[in-house]
């Protein structure tokens, strides 16, 4: 634990409620109020993204200033607000952070955001003890500190919440935007050196590396999962540490969601769940039969594991044992593609929603019987844990976080292997439980509602890590 009060400063590209794409957003959002009840002071700075009323929130300006970069000045406004309970920074450009979280222009605007975080800190009238980035997008704000000589400097922490999105940049970019390329080490460079790896040299600034879950380190020190950074991040295995993430359980709580149908808890679970499901299936079309609801709601890329749904071998599994599946989700068109045409081609069975939208998500967690997550890997994952603490009862695949909170028999259903065939056959397992073995379903589907997925766990965990700085 923490003996001395120590100053977090949190850099993310998102943070719900302000601005979400992903799970990055639910972390940055429930991690620091979390660690404010230890007695730690954590503040995070964004961009001021488009999609953020700042009025709203009653942003106050602290300052305007130059970002000198490259050749180029940018002038950058400083704003803060209490958001939930947690203080946010934000910083306002016209020209790079007036626009979507990210786009065609990502690059540009977090090595830019980088430069402007480095600029602020005078203006912000709190000195950080440790920055804490989050991803390649803030990673560059770790690189600032490469390139000064004036110590002390903060510790610096990064957190890989997906290592599949690295940031290569190429090194005249990387100079354009005030950044020296001579300092970044050769392992964070192609082997040309004309591009710069900005995740990977974030990896080699920090003092400290953490992942979102234990089985996540370990899996990206492998040729398997490691992205072509595994032998780099051997090299840094006595700094890297794998903290599972948890929920903000008060916002994601069936007995108090707005956005059900109808709330419930464990009392009342089975009946609960049968009017949230009855009122899914009204939305959707799909009949109102004794059969079991699966959902899947993740963003439909090749990571997700939507290309292992067989049209043919879920045509024969249905056949015996009949159930409905709903989809929602964004992304890939490819694989946006492959989800309706599931649809089409089993229109009494399937519905599939090309949408992001949290409303929805919350009810198919309270709808669904069962709760697909077939991912290739997952670093966490949230959803699983979510549609536990929904009484939906997880089918995912062993690996990351999935293999860290979902254990087969006992919560949910787990296969090994990346294939239709292991996905059916899981599948079929989990249909013939709900179908013959009543009494045991509901003893999963209880086990992942009586768990607690809050950050109770794993605060002590960041406490200890930021007090080994």
């Amino acid at each position: 634990m923490l003996k001395i009060k120590k100053k977090i400063l949190f850099c993310a590209a998102e943070a719900a409620p302000l601005a979400k794409i992903g799970g990055l957003a639910d972390v940055v959002d429930s991690l620091p109020p979390a660690l404010k009840k230890q007695g730690v002071e954590v503040r995070v700075i964004m961009p001021a993204h488009g999609s953020i009323s700042l009025r709203f929130w009653r942003a106050k300006k602290l300052a305007s200033f130059s970002v000198n970069f490259g050749k180029k000045k940018e002038r950058v406004v400083l704003l803060s607000a209490k958001v939930e309970g947690v203080h946010y920074y934000f910083l306002q450009s016209k020209n790079y952070f007036s626009g979507a979280v990210y786009g065609e222009n990502t690059l540009d605007k977090y090595l830019f955001f980088s430069q402007a975080v480095a600029a602020s800190m005078p203006f912000l009238a709190f000195t950080p003890d440790i920055i804490h980035a989050h991803d390649f997008h803030t990673a560059g704000v770790l690189l600032t500190y490469l390139q000064k000589s004036d110590y002390p400097r903060p510790k610096l922490v990064l957190t890989i919440h997906n290592l599949q999105h690295q940031g290569w940049v190429s090194a005249s970019k990387f100079k354009s935007f005030g950044f020296n390329p001579d300092i970044v080490p050769a392992a964070a460079k192609n082997k040309a050196g004309n591009w710069v790896n900005i995740l990977a040299a974030g990896i080699m600034a920090a003092d400290k590396i953490t992942t979102v879950s234990p089985s996540y380190a370990q899996e990206i020190m492998t040729k398997k999962y490691g992205q072509e950074l595994e032998k780099l991040l051997i090299s840094r295995q006595n700094d890297l540490v794998g903290i599972l993430n948890g929920l903000d359980v008060v916002s994601y709580n069936p007995a108090t969601d707005k956005a059900l149908a109808f709330n419930y808890n464990r009392i009342n679970l089975v009946a609960g769940k049968a009017i949230n499901k009855q009122a899914l299936r009204s939305y959707f079309g799909l009949s109102d039969s004794p059969i079991p609801l699966l959902a899947l709601v993740a963003r439909l890329s090749d990571q997700k594991g939507i290309d292992l749904f067989n049209l043919n071998k879920l045509k024969t599994l249905i056949k015996k044992y009949p159930f409905q599946l709903i989809i929602l989700g964004t992304g890939e068109k490819k694989f946006e593609s492959l989800a309706s045409s599931l649809a089409v081609n089993l229109p009494e069975a399937v519905r599939a929603e090309i949408a992001f939208d949290d409303v929805l998500a919350r009810n198919l967690y309270a709808g669904s019987d069962y709760f697909l997550v077939p991912s290739r890997f997952e670093p966490c994952g949230l959803t699983q844990m979510i549609a536990m603490r929904y009484g939906s009862v997880p089918i995912v695949r062993a690996t990351g976080g999935l293999k860290d909170t979902v254990i087969d028999g006992y919560n949910g259903f787990v296969f090994k292997n990346y294939t239709d065939s292991s996905l059916l056959s899981s599948l079929q397992r989990a249909l013939r439980l709900y179908y013959q073995e009543p009494d045991k379903y509901q003893a999963l589907r209880r086990a992942g509602m009586s768990a607690d997925w809050s950050w109770q766990a794993s605060v002590p965990r960041y406490l200890d890590l930021y007090n080994s700085l």
